[in-house]
């Protein structure tokens, strides 16, 4: 696909390092405890910071587990206000995708390209890095698979969440809530209802 060569460079985040869009590992990674897509998301004021400490701790050679395990972290210390731990995990978390992310694009354990922006895309509206997160998002939207509309859901609550933060808070939960309307009840996952719950508080 036209634009997935190995070394692409994109542009510069937040932080200073420039993110090189490589290419998977082929080679057998270490079995590192994987956390839940979502659990490092907006489940990281309920200890996944925690859990993220512990599976780093059994490998740090790049991994998908060591991947969502920084992640988990970097959104523990968006939570908690410390920025640029923050920004020090999302740098290091880019550079693990380099070697660990895959091209399986619909597995709940698998981290494409897409998926690590959905990572990204919290983070960064936790963080109030707007720019940032909006180029995550936009990114992430153009290779999710139709088949996740839950994703796009989140997408869309962390574009109310960037209101909020905004200072717009009836404007990030009216978005909100027209985001969840729009995905079957069946699909409300409680990360999402989380999510919501961070954008009205």
């Amino acid at each position: 696909m036209p634009g997935r060569g190995r070394g692409q460079v994109l542009g510069d985040p937040p932080g200073g390092v420039r993110a090189q869009r490589y290419g998977p590992a082929h080679r057998a990674l270490p079995a590192v405890p994987v956390l839940a897509a979502e659990d490092e998301q907006a489940g990281a004021d309920q200890g996944a910071g925690d859990r993220a400490d512990q599976a780093l701790a059994l490998d740090e050679r790049p991994s998908l587990g060591l991947l969502n395990a920084i992640y988990g972290k970097a959104h523990a210390a968006a939570l908690r206000g410390d920025r640029a731990t923050a920004f020090a995990l999302d740098n290091r978390g880019r550079r693990v995708f380099d070697s660990a992310g895959t091209h399986e694009q619909t597995s709940d354990y698998a981290v494409p390209w897409w998926r690590l922006n959905v990572f990204r895309s919290l983070l960064l509206a936790r963080l109030g890095e707007e720019k940032a997160a909006t180029e995550a998002q936009d990114q992430a939207l153009a290779e999710l698979p139709a088949t996740l509309p839950r994703f796009a859901t989140h997408l869309e609550l962390h574009r109310g969440l960037m209101l909020a933060r905004s200072g717009d808070r009836a404007g990030g939960v009216a978005h909100a809530t027209t985001a969840m309307e729009a995905l079957p009840p069946e699909k409300h996952s409680l990360t999402l209802r989380m999510l919501v719950n961070e954008i009205r508080a």
